[in-house]
C-alpha cells in the first residue's frame, strides 16, 4: 500500500470513529506513521482530506443507485428505493451519521460539508426526475422540488419521526402516497 493509501485509510478510519471536528492533522500523521508535512503533500488542509471522503461516498451511492435503476421496472419504485437507500446507507455509514450528527451543533463547520454532499444527492434525484419527465414516464413538474420534497421526507421520517417505525414500512407508505395520493377517489 502507498503513503497515500496508508493516509488515506488511516484518516477515514478517525473521522468516522471521531467524526470530523475532533480530528486533527497531527492525528492523522501519527495514526498513518508519517510525518504531518507528508499529509500535506497530498492533501492541502483538513477540509479537503475530508471533502475526499465526501466525493468517495457519493461516488459509492451512485454507482449503487445506477445498478438499482437496471434492476428497476417502475419509475416511482425506482426513485423511491432509492431515497430509501441513500437515507439508509447514511444512516448505516458511521462517517456519513458522524457528519449528519455534527452538523446539528451551532458553530458546526461539519455543516458545510453536509450541505455539499446533500445538495450533491438532490442534484442527482432532480436529474433522474427529469429524465424520467422528458421520457414521460412521469407527470411534468418542478424536478428540483420533487427531489427535494421525496429526499427530506425520507429523511424526516427515517431520523425525526418520534414513534418506532419499520425502515421498509416507512418506505412502503411514502412510495404508496407518492404512486397514488391521500385522497380517495371520490373526493
Amino acid at each position: 500500500m502507498n503513503t497515500k493509501d496508508v493516509i488515506i485509510n488511516s484518516a477515514r478510519d478517525l473521522f468516522s470513529k471521531y467524526g470530523y471536528k475532533k480530528v486533527s492533522m497531527d492525528e492523522i500523521a501519527n495514526t498513518a506513521n508519517v510525518t504531518k508535512k507528508t499529509v500535506y503533500s497530498y492533501f492541502k488542509d483538513k477540509d479537503s482530506l475530508f471533502l475526499y471522503f465526501i466525493e468517495e461516498e457519493l461516488e459509492t451511492l451512485k454507482v449503487n443507485i445506477e445498478k438499482e435503476r437496471k434492476k428497476s421496472k417502475n419509475v416511482i419504485d425506482f426513485v423511491s428505493t432509492t431515497a430509501y437507500n441513500i437515507i439508509m446507507y447514511g444512516k448505516s455509514n458511521l462517517l456519513i451519521s458522524n457528519m449528519f450528527l455534527e452538523s446539528a451543533e451551532a458553530e458546526s463547520k461539519t455543516k458545510k460539508f453536509l450541505k455539499l454532499y446533500e445538495n450533491s444527492i438532490l442534484k442527482y434525484i432532480e436529474n433522474l426526475i427529469q429524465e424520467e419527465i422528458t421520457l414521460k414516464h412521469i407527470k411534468k413538474c418542478d424536478p428540483h422540488l420533487a427531489a427535494f420534497i421525496i429526499y427530506k421526507t425520507y429523511l424526516n421520517v427515517l431520523f425525526d419521526y418520534e414513534k418506532n417505525i419499520d425502515a421498509k414500512k416507512a418506505s412502503l407508505e411514502i412510495t404508496s402516497i407518492l404512486k397514488d395520493g391521500l385522497l380517495n377517489e371520490e373526493n
